[in-house]
C-alpha cells in the first residue's frame, strides 16, 4: 500500500510517499481501503512534534477517512466487504488502505460522497463534543468560535445554530469576513476580541468560547465570560506559528498559558474544560453523537464544506496550504 510516511519532525517537506505492507485485520478490526482522507490542524502539530501523544517518526497522520470495507477480522459480524464507510481513530489514515476498530467506523449512504463522508467526523465529533455534550451550549446562549472559518470553525456554527445559540461571534483573518458573516457569524477582530465581544455584549460576555490557540489566548478568551460561561481548550495552534519546531516559541507559549485559580473561577461562576477527542473514552457518546449528526445530514442541517482536495502525493502541499491559513472548511488528500 502506498502511504504519507512523517520521516522526521518538522516541514511539510519532510512527508515521503513510502511503500509500505497492507495491514491485515484482526479480531474487532476492519481494513478500510480509503477514498479521502481528511487533514486536521492536530495533524500538523503531529507533524512538527507539537501534539500531545503523536508518535516518534517514522509514522503516517491521518485520524479520518472514507472508503470500503476491504477485509475483515475475525468474529467481525457488523460489516462485509464492500461496505461504504467512515473510519476515525488516532492515526494512520494517510494511506491507500487503514487498520480501525469496529467501534471507530459507521455506515454511510449512498447519497453522502466520499468527500462530505471524509470532511465529517473528527470536525463534526469534536463540534457535537464541545457545543452539544459537554459542552451544553443552550438556546439563547452566545458563543465565540475561534478560526471560525476552518473546518471545526464551520461544523461549530452549524451545531450552534442547532442547539439555539442567539448570537454566535467568531474570529477568523479579515479576507473571510464575508464568508462568515453570510453562515450568520458576526466577525470579531482576532486580536482585539475581548474589548469588541465586551463591546457587543454591553460588557456581559458570552457563554460559550471555542478556544483551539492556546497560550495567552485562551486567557483572553476566559475574560470574555459572563456568569455562568465556560471555555473549552482543544487546541494549541499557538505552538505552531510557522512550519518548522521552534524550541523557543513553544517555551514562551508554555509561559504565557494561563494558570486557573479554581477559586477565582468558583466566585465568578465561570469554567475551563478541554476537549480532545482522540482520547474520549466514552463509547456511548461518541455512537450518540454519530447517530445525531447522521440524522441532521439526511436531514439538511448540517453540510460539510470542502474547500479543496489534494492527491495524496502533494500531502506536503496540502499541509502548507492549512498553515498558510488558506483553507476555509475542510481539506482533504485523494487516495482513488
Amino acid at each position: 500500500m502506498k502511504s504519507v510516511v512523517v520521516t522526521k519532525y518538522g516541514r511539510p517537506e519532510n512527508l515521503e510517499i513510502q511503500e509500505l505492507p497492507t495491514p491485515i485485520p484482526g479480531p474487532g478490526e476492519v481494513c478500510i481501503r480509503v477514498s479521502k482522507a481528511g487533514i486536521n490542524f492536530a495533524d500538523i502539530l503531529s507533524r512538527m512534534g507539537l501534539y500531545p501523544g503523536a508518535p516518534k517518526p517514522p509514522f503516517t497522520l491521518g485520524m479520518e477517512v472514507s472508503g470500503i470495507i476491504h477485509e475483515i477480522g475475525p468474529d467481525v459480524e457488523e460489516y462485509v466487504i464492500g461496505d461504504r464507510v467512515v473510519g476515525s481513530g488516532s492515526q494512520g489514515g494517510y494511506s491507500t488502505h487503514i487498520i480501525s476498530k469496529i467501534d471507530g467506523v459507521f455506515k454511510i449512504p449512498d447519497n453522502i460522497s466520499f468527500e462530505v463522508a471524509a470532511a465529517f467526523p473528527a470536525v463534526y465529533l469534536t463540534s457535537y463534543l464541545m457545543i452539544i455534550h459537554p459542552g451544553a451550549l443552550q438556546k439563547n446562549e452566545s458563543i465565540l468560535i475561534h478560526g471560525v472559518a476552518g473546518g471545526i470553525g464551520l461544523a461549530s456554527i452549524e451545531l450552534a445554530k442547532i442547539a439555539g445559540a442567539k448570537t454566535i461571534f467568531g474570529t477568523c483573518s479579515p479576507e473571510k469576513h464575508d464568508f462568515v458573516r453570510e453562515r450568520g457569524v458576526l466577525p470579531v477582530d482576532r486580536n482585539n476580541f475581548l474589548a469588541e465581544i465586551m463591546d457587543w455584549t454591553d460588557n456581559k460576555g458570552v457563554d460559550l468560547v471555542l478556544d483551539p490557540i492556546g497560550g495567552e489566548n485562551l486567557m483572553k478568551s476566559y475574560r470574555c465570560l459572563g456568569s455562568g460561561g465556560r471555555v473549552c481548550s482543544f487546541g494549541i495552534s499557538d505552538m505552531a506559528p510557522g512550519k518548522k519546531r521552534s524550541s523557543w516559541h513553544r517555551f514562551k507559549s508554555w509561559l504565557t498559558f494561563p494558570k486557573f485559580d479554581p477559586l477565582k473561577m468558583m466566585t465568578s461562576n465561570r469554567g475551563v474544560f478541554g476537549i480532545h477527542l482522540g482520547r474520549w473514552k466514552n463509547l456511548d457518546t461518541l455512537n450518540r453523537a454519530r447517530k445525531d449528526l447522521m440524522k441532521w445530514i439526511e436531514e439538511d442541517k448540517i453540510h460539510p464544506h470542502v474547500d479543496k482536495v489534494f492527491p495524496y502525493a502533494q500531502a506536503s502541499d496540502a499541509h502548507n496550504y492549512i498553515q498558510d491559513r488558506k483553507n476555509i472548511g475542510k481539506v482533504l488528500l485523494d487516495f482513488d
